[in-house]
């Protein structure tokens, strides 16, 4: 009996949306709060309900980045509800690395009382991939940094590889961040892909496991998986490889 293309798309499909259902956490997003993202924290938890996830992290971004909240918002992690519409909510962060020591754009007695902790650059002055690399090491380096966001881009080059060694090394996740992969301007970007494949490699050899994030800067990229998951087979993946239940980051925070 020959199998038709349409077939062969609708077993791709179902078989992307079985590893996508085991994936139970979304760890990196953005609200309104963050002066670029278009929903609120109610319509993100909404939305994480409605997809069946049992945890995401609300990661709104430092206050280097124009239009981010100021220092207050992230002292107010005790007014924050940790479970809205069955979804346990954890308060973060994506904070910005600023300069050569690696330094974050938040004291450390606010990071401290954060739920989790995403570093990353944005608009960082490239330093040349050396010294990027040292400055993201001690950013990995930070007792209370706990996943480092889009080590790979292209904005700032960084020897992936030592990077992801360090991370390994700190017990500090780093992410594979779903936007990439439906985003044209970036999915397009080969030497980026490369860098990808790399981390996983290095992932991989220490038998370690990574983070799957959207990214989200609406509720409607909660999630948004799919993309990046039909690439599984060519980058080497499977679920096994990242972390994946509320259980799982509750374990991996308490260490």
């Amino acid at each position: 009996m020959l199998v038709t293309s349409y077939q062969l798309l609708k077993n791709m499909q179902e078989q992307t949306q079985k590893i996508k259902d085991k994936f139970k956490i979304d760890l990196h997003m953005h609200t309104i709060a963050s002066g670029h993202a278009f929903s609120t924290l109610d319509e993100m938890a909404r939305e994480a309900a409605d997809k069946k996830l049992e945890m995401v992290a609300i990661t709104d971004h430092g206050p280097f980045v124009p239009g981010a909240p100021v220092e207050t918002y992230f002292r107010c992690g005790d007014r924050f509800s940790d479970t809205m519409h069955g979804v346990r909510i954890l308060f973060g962060i994506e904070a910005n690395i600023l300069n050569m020591n690696g330094e974050l754009d938040l004291p450390e007695f606010i990071l401290q009382k954060l739920d989790i902790v995403i570093a990353g650059f944005h608009d960082f002055k490239d330093l040349g991939i050396k010294k990027n690399t040292e400055v993201m090491i001690s950013a990995i380096k930070n007792p209370y940094v706990n996943i480092i966001s889009h080590p790979y881009i292209s904005s700032v080059e960084v020897d992936i590889e030592k990077v992801s060694e360090a991370a390994i090394e700190n017990n500090v996740l780093l992410e594979i961040n779903a936007s990439f992969f439906y985003k044209k301007n970036k999915a397009s970007d080969k030497k980026v892909y490369e860098k990808i494949k790399k981390m996983i490699a290095v992932f991989k050899k220490h038998n370690k496991k990574m983070i799957l994030t959207s990214d989200a800067h609406s509720a409607s990229e909660i999630k948004k998986f799919n993309e990046v998951i039909e690439k599984f087979p060519e980058l080497g993946l499977s679920e096994s490889d990242f972390l994946l239940t509320k259980e799982d980051i509750l374990e991996f925070l308490k260490k």
